[in-house]
């Protein structure tokens, strides 16, 4: 006894009955059904059951939630396999088709796991268990704007985060209600707010006395992702066979023996500089046969296991070093290889391509001043002969009386020409 699920949508040429799509964990995919055999989302509308009895088509309103019409649909066929074998079926009690939190929860991470990065998941899964925590309701229909706002208070007072990680969990609880189906429940001005800081790069002194205490592999892994600009985990599954040394690159390619994809499922090819491939050759030659083949990972545990502690270590040399290991992350290399590169002159798009980018919003932040000793030099050549208040000199900045009447005059002289 087949019941299946459609979605009554508004097309060109009126309401019209679509199947759902259904995902990987075999439930219903909010908002998404089947037209014209294409994969479209569709918001708008509500969920219908359909089946037949004694050959003619019945068809059930199940409300506008994915879930509940996925629970709803497993509910009917049992309903009605057991009158088929002639058993009674009570009438299901009033409520029964209001989604619990906890199952709606439980689906959506599980939806996350099979189509999303391990770690993306676990942010989710950290986020909802936030919001478990700081919500006594039991059903996702009883949720209310009062719940999303007591949430953000909840992560700042309670779990003391700071604005940024509490403004990244509120998106995801609204990624997660959305999937839901439930209408927006806050504002734009009811989101949690942060300062957006200024990207932090090295500075001139920075990496010398950095590398100054750093053993051969770390000063090999610090300059390559000074030097490529790829992220943590695209260095951690880089392997000898993506480095180009003929034609002085480095690709960055799906890993699927490591179960890892790329950020965006985007795979590039990054121009590197002959110092860098200098510095990986001598490094491979240190290298047991094992760990130096073509398959094998550049940068490795002695086992040969990817290297998942490459912060932790960075930290641990800062502070060898004597400097501030609050001041050195991962992320800062591959800002600094961004930074450098604008300031050499590269145009934007390129080095959005490097790094991997899909907009250049996302690379102009990396667009920081410049601030060598050559750039003193330039703010000192501006300003070298400075001025005394109410004697400014010739050669330095004019009054700004003066300044104001020979705009005056300017004006004047158009009128009167007008």
């Amino acid at each position: 006894m087949q019941v299946n699920v459609t979605k009554r949508i508004d097309t060109p040429d009126g309401k019209r009955y679509c199947p759902v799509v259904i995902a990987a964990n075999g439930r219903v995919k909010p908002g998404w059904v089947m037209v014209n055999g294409r994969q479209e989302k569709h918001p708008e509308g509500a969920y219908y059951l359909e089946w037949r009895e004694d050959g003619q088509r019945k068809r059930l309103s199940v409300g506008k939630d994915a879930i509940v019409a996925s629970n709803c649909q497993v509910r009917k066929h049992a309903e009605l396999m057991a009158l088929a074998q002639g058993l009674e079926v009570s009438a299901p009690k009033e409520g029964d088709a209001r989604c619990l939190i906890s199952s709606a929860v439980k689906d959506f991470l599980e939806e996350v796991k099979l189509t999303k990065q391990d770690k993306t998941w676990r942010g989710y899964q950290i986020a909802l268990q936030y919001f478990r925590e700081s919500c006594d309701k039991q059903y996702v229909e009883d949720l209310e704007r009062i719940d999303l706002l007591r949430y953000s208070a909840f992560l700042r007072e309670r779990k003391k985060l700071a604005p940024r990680t509490v403004h990244n969990k509120f998106a995801n609880l609204l990624t997660f209600l959305d999937a839901q189906g439930l209408p927006k429940l806050v504002g734009k001005n009811d989101r949690p707010r942060f300062v957006k800081q200024e990207v932090e790069v090295f500075e001139d002194d920075d990496l010398p006395t950095l590398l100054r205490v750093c053993s051969h592999y770390h000063r090999t892994l610090y300059d390559f992702l000074l030097m490529t600009g790829f992220r943590e985990q695209e260095a951690m599954y880089v392997t000898w066979g993506d480095v180009h040394f003929k034609t002085h690159t480095i690709n960055m390619r799906w890993k699927p023996q490591y179960n890892w994809t790329p950020k965006a499922y985007k795979e590039r090819e990054v121009p590197v500089p002959d110092a860098l491939l200098t510095t990986l050759e001598e490094y491979r030659k240190t290298l047991p046969p094992k760990r130096a083949g073509a398959s094998a990972l550049v940068f490795t545990t002695a086992s040969g296991r990817p290297d998942t502690h490459m912060l932790r270590a960075l930290k641990r040399n800062a502070q060898k070093a004597g400097l501030d290991p609050d001041h050195f992350w991962l992320h800062k290399f591959r800002a600094t290889f961004a930074t450098m590169h604008l300031q050499a002159g590269v145009d934007l798009r390129t080095v959005m391509t490097w790094m991997g980018q899909t907009n250049l919003e996302s690379v102009i932040r990396y667009l920081k001043p410049a601030r060598n000793q050559a750039m003193r030099e330039k703010v000192n050549t501006t300003f070298g002969h400075p001025t005394q208040a109410g004697n400014p000199s010739s050669q330095g900045i004019r009054p700004a009386k003066d300044n104001e009447e020979d705009v005056n005059t300017r004006l004047v002289e158009s009128s009167q020409r007008n």
